[in-house]
């Protein structure tokens, strides 16, 4: 696994330098989140292809006026996979049919990078890839997908074929990079991601009793005085279980408002906000009508899943506990939505 993240950190780097339509797709699939970052070289046709990565609109003739170019030299405007994948997310409807060809023209790996775009297309590489025996490639997509039972050795001597003095592109990135997520996947104590999150928000304070009161002699207490202080606790803890855990990362203003998001679990799709209620403040108004503002900030992040809100009360300010449980269930704001839960500790 070591090997595998160095291969994949060094990689990416590479990957990044290049400012093309591959390099949108590679960021849209992955960190969406970075997508914004990122300045591109494309060509005309490929501007509209990355307002599809993007998640923002375009009028759809302009897209089917793309697609509606006679080839030029055998080449059509979908010859290229990463051109056609943007544009098919700004027109889904007028191109599902040229992308599910495509789709049956592909490789098993293009074939992968094809169901991170339209998930629908899933089953039908699933089940190809069950019939499929000693084939690098498949034992790969079986392990992310989890069919069947693959062994360590099997997957060791794929991943080994797949990286040994090769090339990586785009689309074996993404596959290796999802290969890494589920390997580091907690199934091995048989809980979801937002269980092991849920799990260690409960048992903060009852953790961090240790290193305020309980520190050995000649060794000062921590101080917990604001949220950064939470946050920065809880980042060391997560990080041990969730290795690509990121902190502290701006999304899109929301009217004049721009939003911090806390902790970043990408792979899971979890982000968790942290609040701390300090001797100062006299309840939990403020922080109900702050976390309403924040969660319509959220929205701008299209993959959020799941939203853990954890409350950090350690003077029991809160009068009403169910102020808090009030705010928990679905977000839903046109086609995105995301579920929201709210941990109070003190």
């Amino acid at each position: 696994m070591v090997y595998l993240r160095e291969i994949l950190k060094h990689n990416k780097a590479k990957l990044i330098q290049y400012k093309n339509i591959e390099l949108a797709a590679y960021l849209c699939v992955q960190t969406f989140e970075e997508l914004p970052n990122h300045s591109f070289e494309l060509s005309p046709d490929e501007e509209i292809a990355l307002i599809g990565y993007k998640k923002e609109s375009v009028e759809v003739s302009k897209v089917v006026s793309i697609i509606s170019k006679a080839p030029v030299k055998g080449l059509s405007a979908i010859s290229n996979v990463y051109k056609l994948a943007g544009l098919y997310l700004s027109a889904k409807k007028e191109l599902i049919q040229q992308l599910k060809e495509k789709y049956q023209q592909s490789d098993l790996k293009q074939k992968y990078f094809l169901t991170k775009i339209e998930p629908t297309l899933k089953p039908l590489l699933e089940n190809e890839v069950k019939a499929l025996q000693n084939q690098p490639l498949a034992v790969l997509i079986k392990t992310v997908f989890g069919i069947d039972t693959v062994n360590e050795a099997e997957l060791n001597n794929s991943l080994q074929s797949l990286t040994a003095g090769t090339d990586i592109d785009v689309q074996l990135q993404i596959l290796l990079e999802d290969i890494e997520s589920a390997l580091l996947n907690i199934r091995y104590i048989n809980k979801s991601a937002d269980e092991v999150v849920r799990d260690i928000l409960n048992n903060f304070s009852n953790a961090v009793q240790k290193i305020i009161k309980n520190r050995r002699k000649d060794h000062p207490n921590f101080e917990i005085e604001d949220e950064y202080d939470v946050q920065d606790i809880l980042y060391v803890i997560l990080k041990s279980v969730f290795p690509n855990l990121r902190d502290e990362d701006a999304i899109g203003k929301v009217g004049a408002k721009t939003t911090k998001i806390d902790l970043i679990i990408r792979e899971e799709r979890i982000l968790v906000e942290v609040k701390m209620i300090k001797e100062k403040d006299s309840n939990e108004t403020h922080f109900i009508e702050q976390l309403k503002v924040d969660f319509e900030s959220y929205h701008e992040c299209k993959w959020l899943r799941k939203l853990f809100c954890f409350v950090y009360d350690p003077f029991k300010k809160t009068r009403d506990i169910s102020n808090f449980h009030d705010l928990n269930g679905e977000r839903t704001k046109g086609e995105h939505n995301f579920n929201v839960e709210v941990i109070l500790a003190n």
